[in-house]
Order: C-alpha cells, then structure tokens, then sequence
C-alpha cells in the first residue's frame, strides 16, 4: 500500500535566512538520497496535465468535493499529510491562513490522509479552529497512487494545485511557493506554459546533479565531465543558495575523488556575486575554493571579510577555524 504511512516526512526547504550549520549541507545531502532514489522530481506525470478524480471513503470536514462537477472558477489545493507527521502539523494553519483568505473567490483546500476515521476525526477535533478546510480519507490507495505515486512524490506534506481547467498546475512543500501560485490563479495571471518549463528546468538540473556528483565521486576527469559542470553551473548561477551549497560539496565532500576547482570557483564566485559579498557563509565558500586552488592570500582577505559579518559565536568560531588554517598555509609558503 502506497499510504500515508509509508511516505517519508518532508521539512520545508531552506529558506532565505538558512542557519549556518545547515546551509552548506544541503546540496550533498540531496545529491546522496538521490542518488539513493529516495528523492524524485523526475516525475512520471507530467504538470499540466489532467486531474485524477477524487477516491474518498469518508469526508471528515466540509463538504464532498467532486473535481468532474465543479464549475470553471474553482481552484482545489489538495493537500496528501498524516495526523503522525510533524510538518504536516505545522503545515495546517498556513493552509487555514490560505481557505481564510480566499473564502468566496473559489479556491477549496482539502487535506487527503489514509488513516483510520477516528484517528483523523479525533485529531481534527483537537485542532479545532486551527484547521478550517475539508478534511478526508482516500479509498484505500487510489489516491496515493493517482497524484504521490504518478508524480514521483514520496514524502509528506505534498501540495497539488488544480486549477479552474482542472489541470495539475503545481506541486510542492505546502510553505514554499504555494501562496504564490495560489495569488496568480486567482488573478488570472498565471502562465502554465512558463511553469511547465520551469518543471523542465528542475528536472534537467536533477539529471545533470545526479551524473556530475557520480563523476566526481568516481574520479572522473575530461571534457565531458567539465561539459555537464558547464551546463549544471548554467542552471544554478542565479541561484545564490544552490551555488553556494554546489561548490561546498565539490570542495569539502569526503567522498569526492576529483575537486574540480574551475567549478567550484565559478559557482561559489556566482553565488558571491548575487549576495553582493555580504553573506559570511557565501564569503567563505568562495574563499575556501581560492584557497584549495593555491590563491592564499586572497582566500585569506575574503576570510577576515566573512569573519567580521559573523552573526552569532558559532559561526565566529568556524570561520575564524578556517581562517587560521588559511594563515597557517600561508606561514609555511613564507618560510
């Protein structure tokens, strides 16, 4: 059974203002489950793409929906998440925010789990006012099967918008970019031929990641190596983040057996770049990858620079560590 006690809880991806023990971490982290097939974005269905009917054995709250009989001004937000899941819990009162929000402009959110009814009707109970939207339980797996399984999702919560042609037209983390989608169906201004190639574009940056990060793993150095770094770097440039955490992984991963430095400088000097030299963590990714590639004593000017934008002692403390080893080299180059 492909249920809700089988998917894996999914936090919320890193936001802007992203922890300094946590940011550099990502991308490795990714890559690994990837490449474990725990993750998948290379969805079988496609976005766009017509919505499955809804399979409900019991509605807990609000009324019945039935995708085939709404009328063309109604947007859905279905939401797969279980009583037992963390994030799903913190996820319940942006959705309430969300329902609260647009009440009357045609926009329903139901949250679909496959535990028993009274487990969900109790915890429904509880939450009280803090879970005002339609709540359900799918008939046995079919809907797991139909949106989870069809579009490659394997943890929980995951958000499905339907919009008023009763297409799929996103999915996604509940708190990342679904208020956003939600504000341009409403307004009519929202570009399914632009998101369908922005679904492209993920998908593309999934391959290339996975087969870039098993070439350097395996110590494969040449010309195709260097072209898929070439095209990934393409993809990640103007992202500050995803640049940052991709170099990181290239210059301190332990089990990459080729650096290729020329990648790493140019996607952590990218990321540099888009934060205007003012983000410490940023800072000291593209000093550390001068460094590994002999330019010490720049690597140590960018340095001091992270280390006076520290912002808490924790981070003080790593950056001015790789600090003194920067000087240490630099030391040992003098003697």
């Amino acid at each position: 059974m492909v249920g809700a006690e089988k998917w894996v809880r999914h936090a919320p991806p890193l936001g802007q203002d992203c922890p300094a023990s946590n940011m550099k971490k990502t991308f490795s982290i990714l890559l690994g489950a990837a490449l474990a097939g725990i993750v998948s974005t290379l969805q079988a269905a496609n976005i766009g793409s017509k919505a499955p009917q809804l399979q409900i054995e019991h509605w807990v709250k609000g009324k019945p929906v039935d995708l085939a009989k709404a009328d063309d001004q109604k947007i859905h937000i279905i939401e797969f998440w279980a009583t037992w899941c963390g994030p799903c819990r913190d996820s319940i009162p942006h959705l309430t925010k969300l329902q609260e929000k647009y009440n009357g402009k045609g926009v329903t959110v139901i949250g679909i789990t496959d535990e028993p009814k009274a487990t969900v009707e109790r915890f429904v109970r509880r939450q009280k006012k803090q879970m005002e939207y339609t709540v359900a339980i799918e008939m046995g797996d079919t809907m797991s099967q139909a949106y989870m399984r069809a579009f490659g999702q394997t943890g929980i919560p995951a958000t499905f918008v339907v919009d008023q042609q009763d297409r799929i037209v996103w999915v996604g983390h509940p708190k990342s970019g679904l208020d956003d989608v939600i504000d341009r169906l409403v307004k009519g201004t929202f570009d399914l031929e632009d998101e369908i190639a922005k679904e492209k574009a993920q998908i593309r940056l999934q391959q290339l990641s996975v087969e870039y990060w098993e070439r350097l793993v395996e110590g494969r150095k040449g010309d195709e190596t260097r072209k898929i770094g070439n095209e990934l770097l393409s993809l990640v440039k103007d992202n500050a983040e995803v640049s940052c955490n991709i170099a990181w992984a290239v210059l301190t991963d332990e089990n990459v057996k080729y650096r290729d430095l020329e990648f790493a400088r140019a996607a952590a000097k990218a990321a540099y770049d888009l934060t205007e030299g003012e983000h410490p963590q940023v800072i000291d990714t593209y000093a550390m990858s001068l460094f590994e590639s002999g330019k010490v004593d720049e690597a140590i000017k960018l340095q001091k620079k992270a280390l006076s934008l520290a912002r808490d002692q924790q981070e003080t403390v790593q950056l001015q560590k790789s600090l003194d080893r920067f000087q240490a080299k630099a030391g040992k180059s003098e003697q």
